[in-house]
């Protein structure tokens, strides 16, 4: 056999073996549980009862985990009527029961034509300063959320 037949050979061993001596079945260990979502929506109405057109809502859990079940962050848009409905990335599948901070803010990209979002105050658009909290239980939620 000559070299190059030698290193092809073993080259072809390699390949067939590598993708099956990597991790196995087993993976990861498991992490902690995520709780199970509940509907979230409703409006976003600014203190004069005018409802907000476009931005971003934002919910953080106040405690990441619940009876051993981790709660995640959560998002929605606001459409042009001031409705939003939450989810995990933009989901739309609602909000691990529990409290949370909320924040509004304008989108970084892709704001509505129109958007009344820089009407949104400054201390809610931060986590540490927004004195906006929602609590989620497990049924559907309907919370509007106020700016004030």
């Amino acid at each position: 056999m000559s070299h190059r037949e030698t290193c092809s050979a073993g080259l072809v061993a390699f390949l067939l073996v590598a993708p099956i001596s990597g991790c196995g079945d087993k993976g990861p260990p498991p992490g902690a549980p995520i709780g199970t979502p509940s509907p979230v929506h409703g409006k976003v109405l600014f203190a004069d009862g005018t409802p907000l057109k476009g931005g971003l809502v934002t919910f953080y859990p106040v405690e990441p985990e619940s009876g051993r079940k981790l709660r995640f962050e959560g998002a929605a848009l606001v459409d042009a009527g001031g409705e939003y409905k939450a989810g995990r990335n933009q989901d739309g599948k609602g909000l691990v029961p529990g409290e949370y901070i909320v924040t509004a803010s304008p989108r970084e990209v892709g704001e509505l034509p129109g958007s009344t979002a820089n009407r949104i105050p400054k201390q809610i658009q931060d986590k540490k300063s927004s004195s906006i909290r929602i609590t989620v239980e497990e049924t559907d939620n309907r919370i509007d959320i106020h700016l004030k």
